[in-house]
């Protein structure tokens, strides 16, 4: 009884390993639990406009982000950023939810293609500004299982 326990135990965690290194948690992560409605305002879409406006991946001191290599890399970082902001700036009025703002970002973090970890960081740099201008408090591990594959904010 006791071997059969443990033995469940070994085998969930290796799922759960073996999920988060493949990538498949990111893709079943889900994204409307818990959901509610957000209040969007014209602010609020000005504010996402004028970030999505702001040129983006330069070198940044306050978070010593030194800045994309080249500019290839720049516009496809950006990209990712101003088309996660163009599509909720189209959506939220008529979807105000905290559901909309998160599929939003996952269906954008999917596309972006870059092994560079500096640039993986910035885009979560950039969509947790778009979350706060929108209301969003967390991510719900979203960012995490994204980046690393395994949610660690609940070992925290």
């Amino acid at each position: 009884m006791i071997l059969q326990t443990l033995a469940r135990i070994g085998i969930t965690f290796v799922m759960i390993v073996l999920t988060g290194v493949s990538g498949l948690s990111f893709y079943i992560w889900p994204t409307s639990f818990p959901d509610h409605k957000l209040s969007v305002t014209p602010d609020l879409i000005q504010r996402l406009r004028s970030l999505q406006s702001e040129s983006k991946f330069g070198p940044d001191p306050l978070t010593f982000y030194p800045g994309v290599a080249n500019e290839e890399q720049r516009l496809a970082a950006q990209a990712v950023v101003d088309s996660t902001i163009r599509s909720l700036i189209a959506e939220l009025p008529t979807r105000p939810q905290r559901s909309t703002v998160l599929r939003t970002m996952k269906l954008a973090l999917a596309d972006y293609d870059s092994s560079e970890s500096a640039e993986r960081d910035q885009v979560l740099v950039y969509l947790t500004k778009v979350m706060q201008i929108c209301g969003v408090e967390s991510s719900a591990e979203l960012f995490n299982v994204w980046r690393y594959g395994f949610p660690y904010g609940w070992l925290v």
